[in-house]
Order: structure tokens, then C-alpha cells, then sequence
């Protein structure tokens, strides 16, 4: 894998750059340049074994790796349907605001339209009355 090509070729270079650091260095006085010793600060036994185990670290996390895949692209397909799951319901959410906007507005004109019919009703009722009571006022004078 390319990746841990990356990671072995990042480890041989830091390598490098920890014997360069932890060499010593002299100064010659009369030509200003440094000359680097050969000698390292670190035991090369210890740093042998330390490379071990990181190799032998490396080996089983490249072995967890086949089966992290699978769990991560498991987990990146949860995550897409989750976003198409939340932008749907975000839709939803905003066509049912509208519809119930929309539906709002239509009861507030269904209520004044039947205010207005309520309102005519009572002055046909008030009229009908008016007229029974002029019948029955015609009716006594009738019969007498």
C-alpha cells in the first residue's frame, strides 16, 4: 500500500535526521566549517529493537486495516444516507410550514366568510320575525 510506503520512507528519514542531530559536532576555528563525528548520543541496540516493535506494530495495524475499510466505508455510506435523510426532512419540513401557511390563511377566509353568512342570516331571521308579527297583528285585526 502506498501508504505505508509513506510511512516506512518517513521513518528511514527521521532516522537520518536524529543521528545527524544527536552527533556531535566540532568547530575548527580556523577554516569556520563543522566536521561531524561518526558517534551517536543514542545505543544503536535500543534503537534496533525500538525500529522492532514499530515494525511489528505496523504489520498488525496493516492487518486491522482490511477490515477498517470495510467499517469506514460502511460508515461513510451511513453518513451519505443520514445527509439525504436530514435534506429530506429539512424539504419536508419547509413544504409542510407552507402548507400549513397556506392553510391558516384559508381558515381565516373560511371564518370571516361565515361571519358575513351568520351576519345575513340573523337579518332574514330579524326580517322573518318582523313579518310574523305583522301576519299575526293582521290576523287579530281580521278576526275582529
Amino acid at each position: 500500500m502506498p501508504i505505508w510506503d509513506n510511512v516506512f520512507s518517513i521513518l528511514g528519514k527521521q532516522t537520518e535526521i536524529l543521528k545527524e542531530m544527536t552527533s556531535i559536532t566540532t568547530t575548527t576555528l580556523k577554516t569556520g566549517k563543522k566536521t561531524y563525528t561518526g558517534g551517536n548520543n543514542f545505543n544503536d541496540s535500543n534503537f534496533t529493537c525500538d525500529t522492532k516493535k514499530i515494525d511489528e506494530m505496523l504489520m498488525v495495524e496493516k492487518q486491522n486495516t482490511a477490515s477498517n475499510i470495510g467499517i469506514q466505508t460502511t460508515l461513510f455510506s451511513l453518513q451519505e444516507t443520514m445527509l439525504k435523510l436530514q435534506d429530506t426532512m429539512m424539504k419536508n419540513h419547509t413544504e409542510m410550514r407552507a402548507d400549513i401557511n397556506e392553510i391558516k390563511e384559508d381558515m381565516g377566509k373560511l371564518k370571516n366568510e361565515i361571519k358575513l353568512d351568520i351576519s345575513k342570516l340573523d337579518e332574514k331571521v330579524g326580517s322573518i320575525q318582523q313579518a310574523l308579527e305583522k301576519n299575526e297583528h293582521t290576523i287579530k285585526e281580521v278576526k275582529k
